[in-house]
C-alpha cells in the first residue's frame, strides 16, 4: 500500500516495517533487490522508540508489514512482533496492514490475519513478471498455479484481499482490454485493488526498457483503464463489485476540486510528512520506495533529501505548475519519478487528471 485509499483505514502516520528484504520470488520490477537484511523481534520492539518521536498520544499509526516478503519468518513470529509493538506504546492506536505474495499462505496465517489485521490482507500480484527463479521466465507459470488457488482459499476462509498491482508496460499490454482485469479480479472474489506507479529503482532499473513507462505512457495507460472502469461500474450490478484505486480517489479529488480540496494519496503530498520506514538499520523518513532507493544507491544525491522532502519537492519544480488547473490536488507526483522525462507529460499526470475531470463533467451533464 503506497497511499491512503478511500476504503483503507484512516491514519495519522504510516510506517513501513521492512522486516526481511529477502523473498521467495524474483519479481523483475521489485524496488528492493533481494538481500539478507532482517529485523529481529528485539529490533522490531525497539523501533517503537523511533515511532514515538513523531507520533503523539492517541494518534493512529498504520503499521504496514513489508519486505521483501514479510511472512518468511512464520505466522507465530509476526504475531509476537505485533504484540510487542503494541505493548511498547499503549498510548498509540496501532492498526496493521501487510503486503504478501501469498506463497506462504496457510491456516496459521489465516488465523493471524483475522486476529491482527481485522481480516484484511494486502496481496501483491503482477502478470508475467513474477518468477520463482531469476532469469527463468517459465517459472512464472508455476507462480500463477500457486497464486490463484491461494487467493481463492484466502477468500473462502472469509478474509478480504486487497490486491496491489504495478503499472508496468507488461501490465498495460496484458490488460489492453481493461474489462479483462476487472472480470479477473471479481471472479476470484476480489473487491478491493490498487494499481501503483512503477519507479525506476531496484530491479526495475535494469529491466526498464521492457517494463518501464514514461510519464505520458503512464497517464495514457491509466486514463484508458479509468474510462473503461467507469463504464464497467455503470453496468447494472457492477457498481459495488470492485473498488479500484487510485481511480476512486482521483475522481473524489476532481469532484471536490472547486471546493479547494487537497489531493488524494501520494498526489496530496502526505507521503512527504506522514510516511516512514523502519528496517534492520533503523528509522528513515519517507515511503519504502524512496528509502529503499537510498539504500540501493548509497545516499544518492536526488533521493537522500537531506534538507527534507518538502524542500526537495520545491527544488524539482522544473515544470511550471502555476497555470495547471489541478495544482491544488497534485503535489507534482512521486519524488522517485522524473518530473520532466521528455515525454511531454509531467510526473503529476496532468493528462490523467484531465481524463478524470472530463468524466466528471459528463457525469454532471447526465445527472
Amino acid at each position: 500500500m503506497s497511499a491512503k485509499v478511500p476504503f483503507a483505514p484512516g491514519f495519522d502516520h504510516l510506517v513501513y516495517m521492512r522486516v526481511f528484504e529477502g523473498c521467495n520470488l524474483h519479481c523483475e520490477h521489485c524496488f528492493i533487490p533481494k538481500n539478507p537484511k532482517r529485523m529481529s523481534l528485539d529490533t522490531v520492539a525497539a523501533s517503537v522508540e523511533d515511532i514515538r518521536r513523531f507520533a503523539r498520544e492517541g494518534q493512529t499509526v498504520l503499521m504496514q508489514w513489508h519486505g521483501g516478503e514479510p511472512t518468511m519468518f512464520g505466522a507465530e513470529w509476526l504475531d509476537e512482533a505485533i504484540g510487542r509493538v503494541e505493548a511498547a506504546a499503549p498510548e498509540l492506536k496501532f492498526v496493521h496492514g501487510i503486503q504478501t505474495n501469498l506463497m506462504t499462505y496457510s491456516p496459521e496465517w489465516a488465523d493471524v490475519y483475522r486476529r491482527r489485521f481485522e481480516g484484511n490482507v494486502g496481496v501483491s500480484y503482477d502478470p508475467k513478471i513474477r518468477l520463482l527463479r531469476r532469469d527463468r521466465p517459465e517459472s512464472n507459470a508455476v507462480y500463477e498455479e500457486r497464486f490463484w488457488p491461494a487467493l481463492d482459499q484466502l477468500v473462502a476462509d472469509g478474509l478480504e484481499p486487497y490486491v496491489v498491482m504495478t503499472a508496468t508496460k507488461v501490465f498495460f499490454e496484458e490488460f489492453r482490454n481493461p474489462t479483462k482485469l476487472f472480470d479477473l479480479l471479481v471472479s476470484h472474489g476480489v473487491r478491493k485493488a490498487h494499481i501503483e506507479r512503477l519507479t525506476e529503482t531496484g530491479y526495475a532499473r535494469g529491466n526498464w526498457d521492457r517494463l518501464g513507462v514514461d510519464n505520458m505512457a503512464y497517464s495514457k495507460g491509466m486514463s484508458r483503464i479509468l474510462k473503461a472502469y467507469r463504464l464497467w461500474k455503470s453496468i447494472d450490478g457492477n457498481g459495488d463489485k470492485l473498488h479500484l484505486s487510485p481511480f476512486d480517489g482521483l475522481m473524489i479529488s476532481v469532484e471536490n476540486l472547486a471546493n479547494g480540496a487537497v489531493g488524494y494519496g501520494c498526489w496530496s503530498g502526505h507521503c512527504d510528512t506522514r510516511f516512514h520506514t523502519v528496517d534492520s538499520s533503523g528509522y528513515k523518513m519517507g515511503c519504502t520506495a524512496l528509502t529503499s532507493e537510498v539504500d540501493n544507491k548509497g545516499a544518492d544525491e536526488f533521493l537522500s533529501f537531506e534538507r527534507g522532502y518538502a524542500e526537495a519537492r520545491k527544488e524539482r519544480q522544473i515544470v511550471n505548475c502555476t497555470q495547471c488547473p489541478f495544482r491544488t490536488i497534485c503535489s507534482s507526483g512521486c519524488l522517485a519519478v522524473s518530473m520532466d522525462d521528455g515525454s511531454g507529460e509531467c510526473s503529476g499526470g496532468r493528462t490523467l487528471f484531465a481524463t478524470a475531470s472530463k468524466i466528471h463533467e459528463m457525469d454532471v451533464l447526465r445527472n
